[in-house]
Parts: structure tokens; C-alpha cells; sequence
């Protein structure tokens, strides 16, 4: 395994604030849908105030600052939820293709139900079914927020022809489970806990996935 790891830089906490501003009020509706369908369905933590689920959004919106993502039209989302990360992602990268996958029907219902009231059929879909069953087109980014170990999520999709696999989760508990995997893999964290970000990110990073013969 090679492994490269390094600390969120200002510069990139300044391009995300500036992403998030520029499409503030269609990332608001989201969230005014994400909540209203959350008294309903547990797709965040219960009860939680419209201040996190801010954080989650811009959390999400992080691994826009990766290469393989910005370079790729084909984005699919694994064990997506309440349509984190791949939602708010849609909503400022319309020209990008998202698919947004869950193996549970109701998360899937409603994240459909939000596609079609924030008007962004054009460019997302939700799909349910297990991420092994989901067809992936040549060279597409799969990404995930805390929906699978490393190991568990690789070992499901390893045989498809992705291009890379992007994590929101832990960077301790990723380098553990990138030990589990036996194939050659390329492994680039971006720790999202500096000084300068708040404790809503420490021990987050942006994990990305690569296999070393892709190289």
C-alpha cells in the first residue's frame, strides 16, 4: 500500500465557504427538505439542529477538492442515506452526472421526493439495490459519507472500472482498515482537522482510494 497523507490547507476551507455561499439558497431548500422528511425517516441523527446539518452540508461538499472528482462527469454516491454527500455535490455541479444509491427503499424514496422538489432530475438519481449490483460506467468516482469501512466498500466494487473511491470518514479508523486490504492500493488522506476548523471535524478526512496498477 502507498500512502500519502497531509492537512486541509486555508485556502481550500475558503473555497468550499465560497461554494456554499454561491449556492446557498438551493443548498437551504435542500435542507429544509432533508429535515422536514427527517421527523419522518431517520436519515440524520434525530432532533438535530439546523446548525449541524449545515456542517453536513458543507462537509459533503468537501470532496469537491479532489482531482479524480472535479475530473470526472459520473459520480455515484454508495449508502447514501438522505442523499449525503451526492445531494448537496449535485447542487453545485449540475453538469456533473450523480447517482444516488441505497440499499434501504424508504431512504431511497425519499431522496427521490427531494430531487424532484429542488428540480434536479436532469442531473441526479436515487436508485435502490446494493452497490454490487449497480452498473459503473468507465472512469466514474464512487463516494461515500460514513456508509462503509474501506475495506468493506473496496471489496464490494473492486471488480468494476471506477476510477477512484472517495470517503468522507475517520483517518484513523481508514488506515485500519486499508490494512485489510490484500489488493496494491494508492491511499491519500486529507486530515479535515487543523486549527483553523472547528471540532465538528476532528478525526475527519477526505479519503481517497486508487489502485496502484490504475497508475
Amino acid at each position: 500500500m502507498k500512502q500519502t497523507s497531509r492537512y486541509l490547507k486555508p485556502e481550500e476551507k475558503d473555497k468550499i465557504e465560497t461554494l456554499f455561499t454561491a449556492h446557498q439558497d438551493k443548498l437551504r431548500d435542500y435542507i429544509d427538505v432533508l429535515l422536514w422528511w427527517n421527523k419522518k425517516i431517520n436519515l440524520v441523527s434525530r432532533d438535530v439542529p439546523r446548525e449541524t446539518v449545515v456542517e453536513h452540508i458543507k462537509h459533503s461538499l468537501y470532496i469537491s477538492i479532489v482531482a479524480e472528482f472535479l475530473e470526472s462527469d459520473s459520480l455515484i454516491d454508495a449508502g447514501a442515506g438522505g442523499g449525503l454527500p451526492g445531494l448537496p455535490l449535485s447542487l453545485c455541479f449540475n453538469k456533473k452526472s450523480f447517482l444516488v444509491n441505497d440499499i434501504v427503499a424508504k431512504k431511497v424514496f425519499s431522496v427521490n421526493d427531494m430531487i424532484n422538489k429542488l428540480g434536479v432530475s436532469d442531473s441526479v438519481s436515487g436508485l435502490v439495490g446494493d452497490i454490487r449490483a449497480v452498473e459503473v460506467k468507465a472512469g466514474s468516482v464512487i463516494i461515500t459519507k460514513h456508509a462503509f469501512g474501506l475495506d468493506q466498500l473496496y471489496d464490494m466494487v473492486k471488480d468494476k472500472p471506477w476510477k477512484s473511491i472517495v470517503f468522507l470518514k475517520g483517518y484513523e479508523e481508514a488506515g485500519r482498515e486499508a490494512e485489510s486490504v490484500s489488493d496494491q492500493i494508492d491511499l491519500n488522506i486529507i486530515k479535515l482537522d487543523p486549527p483553523f476548523m472547528n471540532s465538528f471535524y476532528k478525526g475527519k478526512a477526505i479519503v481517497e482510494l486508487k489502485r496502484l496498477s490504475n497508475e
